[in-house]
């Protein structure tokens, strides 16, 4: 199976390494708008893959089964639809894109070409957040009464002229770092029946939200912002209370969920980290792969077996963009947004 990488960036450089450890899988183009310090960045990282100046000439160049588009969120449209009507199957970042028509120009672009595609929802994937789903989903801390997510970071520093910071490109952090928690929640829950989100406004547009979802009686609640100093690097968190136990997590801490019982015993929860675990190019937030290694191997898994993925699809990605969409609504009328 033949996959190329447009934009071997922050994203596009961990993705390349993914690939080279996929069994059956080879990375043998990327397309980059600085073809130089693309070529110098393959060398390094030990790939054999040719380098192109975009998309256009790449496919006119060589045979890929796999687009992945690891650029910056206003080109998602323009590259997906090009590279479905090429009748490439396509990974595509998250977020999808930042308006409802461009998901659904995209997802009619698929449909059309009979391609399979995914979105880089990678939570959906992440170890530690696929070990709580499973345990909603057994039932056994009895119903769950509350939910908060939290996922805050340093202000983004290494993206392409500074795209990330640029809210035309990116939707700010509610966007590209607070919408991780948003597709979770509605991957745990489905759709909320409403939302209601504060938010904090700086350099990159919206710099820090705060939205509560509401699912009647249970209570959710995520937060999400990149305007911390440099030094505070990174940090993703869940906590779940439930009838007869607690489920916390938090990636600063550097260990599995624990789980506590109604008994108060506290047990650290069973978690299974994919390999590699490392990334070797200091690319990702946290040097664990997790969830992006799970993500593209059921990708490519699903393109080899010629069927379709049922996680982080189109449509799925799309119903997260439309509830993160009403969070920003609220955020500008300060009032609830109904779904």
């Amino acid at each position: 199976m033949k996959v190329a990488i447009i934009g071997l960036g922050f994203m596009g450089g961990m993705h390349a390494q993914i690939y080279t450890a996929l069994p059956g899988v080879d990375l043998v183009a990327v397309a980059d708008l600085n073809v130089e310090g693309t070529k110098t960045k393959v060398a390094e990282m030990g790939l054999s893959a040719q380098v192109f100046p975009d998309l256009k000439t790449l496919l006119s160049s060589v045979d890929v089964d796999i687009v992945d588009l690891c650029v910056p969120t206003d080109l998602h449209a323009e590259l997906a639809i090009s590279a479905a009507e090429a009748g490439k199957h396509l990974f595509i970042e998250k977020p999808l894109s930042l308006t409802i028509a461009n998901c659904e120009a995209i997802q009619k672009a698929i449909t059309e070409a009979g391609v399979f595609a995914q979105v880089g929802q990678c939570i959906r994937f992440w170890p530690e957040y696929v070990a709580l789903k499973e345990f909603i989903d057994s039932g056994k801390g009895g119903a769950l009464k509350s939910l908060s997510l939290r996922r805050c970071a340093s202000r983004p520093t290494y993206s392409h002229e500074d795209w990330l910071n640029n809210e035309a490109r990116s939707g700010g952090a509610a966007s590209d770092l607070h919408v991780h928690d948003t597709d979770f929640i509605v991957h745990l829950l489905g759709l909320p029946k409403s939302v209601f989100s504060q938010a904090t406004r700086g350099r990159s547009g919206i710099d820090h939200i705060f939205t509560s979802y509401q699912y009647g009686d249970l209570a959710v609640h995520a937060e999400g912002g990149w305007d911390y100093p440099e030094h505070y690097g990174f940090t993703m968190a869940f906590e779940a209370v439930f009838e007869n136990a607690s489920v916390s997590f938090s990636s600063a801490s550097g260990t599995p969920p624990s789980l506590t019982l109604n008994d108060d015993e506290t047990i650290e929860m069973a978690v299974v980290q994919p390999g590699p675990k490392e990334s070797t190019t200091g690319e990702g937030n946290i040097s664990s792969l997790g969830g992006y290694f799970n993500e593209l191997e059921y990708f490519t898994n699903c393109v080899k077996a010629n069927k379709a993925p049922e996680i982080a699809t189109i449509e799925q990605a799309t119903a997260s963009i439309r509830v993160l969409l009403a969070e920003l609504e609220s955020t500008q009328t300060g009032t609830p947004q109904e779904l």
